[in-house]
């Protein structure tokens, strides 16, 4: 079978901006190129619950045919509600706690909206996914999540239907590291395992962004565990490739993305302390760009000044990312079980620069960060190493010795060679 009709069911579409849409806008984008019909189904802007917006995104999918539906959305009340207007206090991340109208909402959202409380949308997209299916000859369905809502309809759909499902898990289900330590009812804890054991069970085929520890977990819910795949987020090499690299002046220590307080942040504070309690006069300078946490911005304002750009278009963001001198990363909180794994990290690794990770469960993390020779992870109690590595690199780059390091095999994580081995799944499940 040569040419392929795939049907794609994803909450997040352009408009809508962040890792989780890359990793489909860029998959739709290069399925189309290599001859096949990617056929997506999404929410309607005008009533999805975005937290964050990336209009350029729109110009990597302008020839991918696309389906928007009304959706019924709980998160836009509570963001109304919050802060008087229906998008600005919608999480990211992360659910919030402190205030008493925030444990209120949490323990609405945790007991009674499950397994997400983007479920609302469910109802619409089966309807339209029913008329897609009966006027397209799709050869495959694929859902992706989160919201993992989203595979209760490929659920629904291949129940009707009869047709072949990949379930792609871009982040944990009921591991994932938000919902830990949080106060679930017993029922609402049951229902949740109950529905992503029917959904991984059901389905054909389950793709991953990460490898051996998150998957041992998944393995031990199925009753057939060769039909999990790895296939990392990669980078689009076509966009990496036209964004000029400037560096500044000054060495440039830059982080992008999202940076909440379920982020091993907090080393890199001490980081921050002893550097500059130990060095005078480094000519440093930190560009964070993204959605940063009021909080910790404050933080590390104590310590240095930061340029904070604010949250970036993707190609913007790949700029400054190409700017920099040393990358820095944070990993998710809570993480260790699952070893999640940033979706910039790839492209962090294309610009050459170094990168420390910061990440208390560094297993996967490492299996990549070995492709960059100065590149590694870094737990909470390693912070003097850091500070060393820090000042190694900063005195490398003063003496007008500092040079790049991109992988000889960074080609191999681009989107495109990563949409082959996407291709070469669906082929082998429709075959």
């Amino acid at each position: 079978m040569d040419n392929l009709n795939i049907l794609i069911i994803t909450y997040y579409w352009p408009p809508s901006g962040g890792s989780g849409v890359q990793r489909w806008v860029f998959f739709a984008k290069y399925l189309k190129q290599l001859g096949h019909n990617p056929i997506v189904l999404t929410v309607d802007q005008k009533y999805a619950s975005y937290n964050l917006i990336d209009n350029s995104l729109t110009n990597q999918v302008k020839d991918i045919e696309t389906h928007k539906t009304y959706s019924f959305e709980t998160l836009k009340l509570y963001s109304l509600f919050k802060s008087g207007n229906k998008t600005k206090a919608i999480p990211q991340s992360y659910i919030p706690n402190q205030s008493l109208f925030d444990k209120i909402a949490s323990f609405i959202r945790l007991n009674f909206f499950i397994p997400d409380s983007r479920i609302g949308w469910n109802y619409f997209a089966f309807k339209k996914a029913k008329k897609l299916i009966e006027k397209n000859n799709i050869n495959c369905v694929i859902t992706t999540g989160p919201p993992h809502s989203t595979h209760l309809i490929g659920k629904k759909i291949t129940e009707k239907f009869k047709l072949k499902w990949i379930v792609d898990l871009r982040d944990p289900w009921a591991e994932i590291f938000y919902l830990k330590n949080k106060f679930r009812l017993k029922y609402a804890k049951k229902l949740n395992l109950k529905f992503e054991l029917d959904v991984l069970n059901s389905t054909d085929s389950i793709i991953t962004t990460v490898g051996d520890r998150y998957q041992n977990i998944i393995k031990e819910k199925l009753s057939n565990s060769k039909k999990i795949h790895k296939i990392y987020n990669g980078y689009d090499k076509s966009v990496y490739d036209k964004i000029k690299e400037i560096k500044p002046a000054s060495f440039n220590i830059v982080f992008t993305g999202i940076l909440s307080k379920n982020h091993n942040y907090q080393a890199f504070y001490e980081v921050l302390s002893i550097l500059y309690e130990k060095y005078n006069d480094l000519d440093i300078i930190f560009t964070f760009a993204g959605k940063i946490d009021k909080e910790i911005k404050k933080l590390y304002s104590e310590k240095i000044h930061f340029i904070d750009r604010g949250y970036v278009i993707h190609e913007k963001a790949i700029e400054i990312i190409k700017s920099s001198h040393l990358l820095i990363n944070f990993n998710y909180l809570n993480t260790e079980q699952t070893d999640m794994v940033s979706g910039k990290l790839i492209e962090y690794l294309a610009s050459g620069s170094p990168i420390i990770n910061f990440s208390n469960s560094a297993e996967e993390s490492n299996s990549l960060l070995k492709n960059s020779i100065k590149s590694f992870n870094a737990e909470s109690n390693e912070v003097i190493k850091v500070v060393n590595f820090i000042k190694k690199e900063y005195d490398i780059w003063l003496d007008g010795n500092y040079e790049k390091d991109i992988p000889k095999n960074i080609e191999s994580l681009s989107r495109e060679k990563l949409t082959y081995k996407l291709v070469k799944l669906i082929k082998n499940l429709v075959a």
